[in-house]
């Protein structure tokens, strides 16, 4: 209810208006006795709800990369080859290809990024490597003057932590790289250029600038992984919100029975909600009595089952063979790694995938050989 004036937009026969002193007032929704009508200036319009078509719900957006990446190419197969029949126009086959060439550019420089830490970590360590040996040289030739233990007359050493011997830490090495640098620059005759002892100041400072710069590699190298990540993820992100909308787009111009949806690599919605086969299932003997799985995904699939099945053992085992697939996991990754298998022993995998609607059908057996 709310009070109204003289000059109020109201009409004087509106049904749910009721003039009074010392107030008038407008009933309005709720209030006891209200009728919407619509020459009522409180009138609310009905809406008109529509039933929700079901595409979203059979084609979720993938979240693993290479499922994303897999089901953008079959969605740019089969925009590249209906999109004029059905009049494509928004999600194109030349802008979702071009999204997900990104996507896929992003992805590798990602792994390129990743690739190279490993070897600034190497150089890193050999650097630091290189340098604790020469603290350790130097110690002990600046022992022979200095003594032993800790004393004042280490202090220009700059050796850390007032200890006489090889810092822990890297960060703890190379300050006393840079210390004995300049404790030889200044005593150039505490300095032994044998070729047994090889200690002084151009060496540390050689030494020095090589773990300086082996440091600045690494930390180089996380930068650009980092961006490289970065970058993924926003071209992961740009690929789903394509992906999304070029399944809006068709779902708009096929029925839910066509079977074209397939040819793009998607579900028709009138199709039974479970999770198809799961594809592509490859089983990989590792050392250490493991198994490495991979599958290329499930239609509708959110998670998927890792089944193992042992079928065959060495001889003299006393262990039995499984009497039926056994359930080792479920999880949302398309790959997993069965771990402490029996050696010798031939092990059938199969997958399946998992939605709200339940299981679906198990993907063809694979079989490994345990090593």
């Amino acid at each position: 209810m709310r009070y109204v004036k003289w000059g109020d937009p109201v009409k004087y026969g509106d049904k749910n208006l009721y003039w009074g002193s010392p107030a008038s007032y407008l009933l309005e929704k709720g209030d006891p006795g209200w009728v919407n009508d619509p020459d009522s200036a409180s009138y609310v319009a009905p809406t008109t709800k529509h039933k929700p078509r079901k595409y979203m719900a059979s084609n979720p957006t993938p979240d693993p990369l290479g499922e994303l990446i897999s089901s953008g190419e079959d969605l740019c197969d089969g925009l590249q080859q209906h999109e004029a029949t059905i009049g494509i126009k928004q999600n194109t086959f030349a802008d979702t290809r071009a999204d997900l060439d990104a996507l896929i550019a992003a992805k590798n420089a990602a792994n390129a990024a990743d690739g190279a830490q490993p070897a600034a970590y190497t150089a890193l360590r050999t650097a630091d490597s290189n340098g604790k040996g020469f603290i350790a040289r130097a110690i002990k030739l600046l022992s022979i003057t200095l003594g032993d233990a800790w004393s004042d007359a280490w202090l220009a050493t700059g050796l850390p932590d007032n200890t006489v011997g090889i810092p822990r830490t890297q960060d703890g090495r190379f300050a006393a790289l840079g210390g004995l640098k300049a404790y030889f620059t200044a005593n150039p005759s505490m300095e032994n250029s044998n070729v047994n002892v090889n200690v002084t100041a151009a060496i540390a400072a050689t030494l020095y600038t090589a773990v300086s710069d082996a440091r600045k590699g690494v930390g180089n190298a996380l930068k650009l992984s980092s961006d490289k990540h970065q970058a993924l993820d926003a071209a992961k992100q740009t690929f789903r919100d394509r992906y999304r909308a070029a399944i809006d787009e068709i779902g708009q111009r096929l029925s839910d029975d066509d079977a074209m949806w397939y040819d793009f690599g998607l579900n028709r919605p009138n199709d039974p909600g479970q999770p198809g086969q799961p594809s592509n299932v490859h089983a990989t003997p590792l050392s250490a009595a493991r198994v490495l799985v991979q599958v290329d995904g499930a239609r509708r699939a959110n998670s998927f089952n890792y089944y193992r099945k042992i079928i065959a053992l060495p001889a003299g085992s006393p262990l039995q063979p499984d009497a039926k697939p056994v359930k080792v996991i479920n999880t949302q990754g398309t790959q997993f790694t069965f771990e402490n298998l029996p050696v010798g022993a031939t092990v059938e995998i199969t997958v399946t995938g998992v939605n709200d609607a339940g299981e679906g059908q198990a993907s063809d057996p694979v079989q490994a050989l345990v090593m």
